[in-house]
Parts: structure tokens; sequence; C-alpha cells
């Protein structure tokens, strides 16, 4: 390899070769010169790279004869071995590696796409779909942490599926409705992410004919606490609010949620109609009539309705100024808001059609 004194005058003196030649300056470590048999001079740079733990070569570009180019390159030596050493200069397939793995990095990990799947659900949505309520996101993060928390920290195009599906399968051999609910919050946060980051990621599921069971069937339902004690107990609440819910919840099973948020302007008393906002998966508010018994119970509300507010069901309780509906109902020893519910559930089946009780219970109905 010929050396010279890298200067305008001494690289175009170069003679044209037969060959490739390699040029360089002793004064000038790390800086070549390449000149080929077609007389092209390109400048290079030459630096061991530590963290590599080899030697790069970079090209910085051609020589020129139309301005002072040997000492444009002998500046630029030192900036690209300086980031040859700091580890800052890649060959392009480095560059598409780390570029991969930064973007692989840039997606969320399986804890991280739930919460983004919340938020997202929890607030207005252009649809107009109604916005998961917060008791949901409450009830999502709990089965989260406790049947997909062991793969929270996993970038989601990196999840196991296939051990998630089997985790899922295992459990539902002993509790299914668990099974069922960690299903859901898995494939809704992976399906959410898919749509979200243009993936084709393979969706976490049970096996089907998975059997669901009810309150009844699991024990949490106690079907041999006769009728009536459980009006007795109902009788004996001191607040006449919480007694009125209780029993309006007697006689139609409505989701508690629902009727505890009811405001005078979704009730009819003369027609007899009260309107319950839309469900999720409804795309209009649903109007149902009482029956005469029912009634009663609202016009006994209307006489006994506090003027500071318009809930149906306020509370006693006045917070900065502001008197808010029954968060929850008393609990009492034989009957629960979700006992109520079911047993009504299953009386009304004996009596009634599947597609009318659901109806009435403001259950998510399909067609």
């Amino acid at each position: 390899m010929p050396h010279i004194k890298f200067t305008d005058t001494n690289v175009g003196a170069i003679p044209t070769p037969d060959k490739t030649v390699w040029y360089t300056d002793p004064e000038q470590k790390g800086l070549r010169l390449c000149v080929t048999k077609t007389g092209v001079k390109t400048w290079y740079v030459n630096k061991w790279d530590p963290t590599a733990n080899k030697v790069r070569s970079v090209k910085l570009g051609q020589w020129a004869s139309k301005v002072t180019h040997c000492k444009w390159a002998k500046d630029q030596r030192g900036l690209v071995a300086h980031g040859i050493a700091s580890g800052e200069v890649m060959s392009k397939a480095e560059t598409r590696a780390q570029e991969v793995v930064e973007q692989a990095n840039a997606l969320p990990t399986f804890r991280e796409a739930l919460e983004q799947f919340i938020e997202h659900r929890t607030t207005s949505r252009q649809s107009g779909k109604a916005r998961m309520m917060e008791a949901t996101a409450k009830d999502y993060r709990a089965t989260f942490n406790k049947h997909l928390a062991q793969w929270a920290d996993v970038h989601v195009d990196r999840l196991p599926i296939l051990e998630i599906n089997q985790y899922l399968n295992a459990l539902q051999i002993t509790r299914p409705n668990a099974a069922h609910v960690a299903a859901t919050v898995a494939g809704a946060t992976v399906r959410f992410i898919n749509k979200l980051c243009a993936l084709a990621l393979p969706i976490p599921s049970l096996l089907e004919g998975t059997k669901m069971r009810s309150r009844v069937e699991t024990g949490k339902l106690d079907m041999q606490v006769p009728w009536e004690d459980r009006w007795d107990e109902i009788e004996e609440i001191p607040n006449e609010h919480i007694r009125l819910c209780w029993k309006i919840t007697w006689f139609t099973g409505f989701r508690g949620r629902g009727l505890r948020a009811l405001t005078w302007d979704q009730v009819d008393l003369d027609d007899g109609v009260v309107t319950f906002d839309r469900l999720k998966r409804q795309e209009v508010e649903r109007s149902i009539v009482l029956a005469d018994d029912v009634v009663r119970l609202f016009k006994r509300l209307h006489e006994i309705r506090y003027d500071d507010c318009e809930w149906v069901f306020p509370s006693r309780v006045v917070r900065r100024d502001t008197r808010g509906h029954l968060d929850v109902l008393d609990k009492l020893p034989l009957t629960k808001p979700g006992d109520m519910r079911h047993f009504w559930m299953t009386v009304a089946r004996e009596v009634a059609p599947r597609h009318v009780h659901r109806w009435l219970a403001q259950q998510t109905m399909r067609a």
C-alpha cells in the first residue's frame, strides 16, 4: 500500500492505475484513499470498533479537484473515528437489526396493552357506543392480576399464546367462569393491540363447548332460603330509599347499578314507564313498562324525594354540597343484590319466555 502526503496537489497528480490501489498518509492514521482503474478517488476511514470487536471501514466520499477536499477528508476522519470508537457507527445490516429490536421494544407489554385498552374503552368513543364502566375496568384488572400476571411484562408480539391457552383450558376444568372471564380479558386486549399496532397476533381463547355454571350450580346462591324470609328482612331495613330499591329489585330483577343511578327524568309515573340508558351493545335506550305494584313503589319514592337532587334513590350523605345516589345496597344476612336478581330470573324462567325475562332484567340480547 503506497504512502503519500494527502494534499490536493499530490492527490490530483496520482496517475490512473491498472487496478485498484489504496493510498495512506502516515500522518493521517486511519484515513485511506482508494483509486480505481477508472480514475475515481474515494476517501475511507478505518478504525477499530471496541464494541463490535472488529475494524470498521466507513466511506466518506469522492475526492474533488475543484475544492480543498483533502482538508475536508482530514476533518471528517476525526469525526468518523470518534463515532466508531463510541459505537455510534454501524453497518446497514446492524442498523436494520437495531431498528427491528427498537420496534419490538416499542410495542407494549401485555399489561401496558391492557391499560391502553381500558383507557380507550373508558373514554368517549367516536362510534357512539357506551363507555366501559369503572367497575368493569376494575374487574378486568383484577382478573388480569389473578390469572394473566405471569405474562404481564412480556411484549405483545412475544406472548406465548399456546401457553396462555393451555393455562385457560386447565383452569376451566375446575373454574369455568373464571376461565371464561380471563379469556375475555386476554382476547379483548390482544384484539385491541392488533388493531392499534397493525399486528396479526393470534387471539387467546378457550376450547369450544365450555359449560358455564350458574350461581345456583356453584352453590353461591342459596335456593333453600324461603321467599318470605327474604321479604321480611327487606321490610326491616330502616332507610326507606334502600328498602324500596330492594323491593323494586324483588319485583323486576333490574340490574342494581343501573337501577340505583336512575333520575326522575327517566321515570314516567303517568304512563308507568322507566327508561334505562343503553347497555354496551345496545344502540338505543330501553323503555320498560312497569307493573302496577312497581309503579306504586316509584310513586312512594317520588313522595319522599329530596329537593336538592334528581336521583330516584338519593344518598343521605352530602359531599361538597352535592348529593349522590345510592352507591351500593346494604348487605343483609340472607339477601344479596346478585342473589335477588338471580332469584327473580330463576322464577321468571318458569312463567315467561327466556327472551322476555332477559329483556326485563336488562340483559344484552343478540338477534
